[in-house]
């Protein structure tokens, strides 16, 4: 395991950075996270990454990447779609602590991870759920989230079928891309109407360290999603609908 000697107070200036400000509080929770990230890493096969400065930039800051032109596109309520380690949901968590958050995985192993971190950090208003989000976005929890997040989860087409029914009409759909996400977005175009979601905001930009291009295309929930949308689990990623 890589040890880690990164301080608050490096995390705090590295923020200074991506035009993110961090309080004390907030940056102790960051290294609390990259400690435990690193110690389970091998037991919960969380992540390739390693170095706590590659952890830091394209995991933690790049999950908060979206929040440095404000708060205009989010809500109070969060449903993190395969969250795996917990990212996007647990750094804009710590970054808006009253935000209440959902992780939702299809792995109990990774979620027992997400479990142990909410417990060590003491997060409150956070839970996890295992289970499809398409068995979700057909029951409960339609159109029950305003602000519903995918990071490297599948191609757009298959995040809009399953994300977009979970996001309240008037909520936002942010889809964390790396730079294919246009030739996505033209893929996507019926399916995104069809589920109700418009494109209203891309915010695109390069990691300062490895110059990684990374895309969050923001969708707002204008009308209700048809109800034949989603598909039963596992139909999206196996027959995305494009037409």
């Amino acid at each position: 395991m890589p040890q880690v000697n990164m301080g608050a107070l490096e995390i705090i200036e590295a923020a200074k950075s991506w035009r993110l400000s961090l309080t004390l509080e907030q940056a102790i929770h960051f290294v609390k996270y990259l400690k435990l990230l690193l110690q389970e890493n091998e037991k919960y096969n969380l992540t390739r990454i390693i170095q706590p400065e590659d952890i830091l930039e394209e995991h933690f800051l790049d999950s908060l990447a979206g929040l440095k032109e404000g708060h205009e596109e989010t809500g109070p309520s969060l449903l993190d779609l395969g969250s795996g380690a917990g990212f996007p949901g647990l750094p804009l968590k710590i970054f808006l602590p009253h935000l209440k958050v959902t992780l939702l995985d299809a792995s109990r192993k990774k979620l027992e991870f997400l479990r142990f971190v909410i417990k060590e950090l003491e997060l409150e208003e956070v839970g996890v759920l295992h289970q499809r989000a398409e068995d979700l976005g057909r029951g409960g929890g339609r159109e029950g989230y305003s602000w519903v997040t995918a990071r490297a989860l599948a191609p757009l087409v298959v995040i809009a079928e399953i994300a977009l029914p979970l996001v309240k009409v008037g909520g936002f759909l942010w889809a964390l891309k790396g730079p294919a996400a246009f030739d996505e977005l033209n893929e996507a175009e019926v399916i995104i109407r069809l589920c109700g979601g418009k494109l209203i905001k891309n915010i695109s930009y390069d990691l300062p360290r490895t110059g990684k291009r990374r895309n969050i295309l923001i969708f707002k929930k204008i009308r209700s999603t048809e109800s034949s949308f989603p598909r039963k689990a596992g139909i999206p990623q196996k027959r995305p609908y494009i037409k």
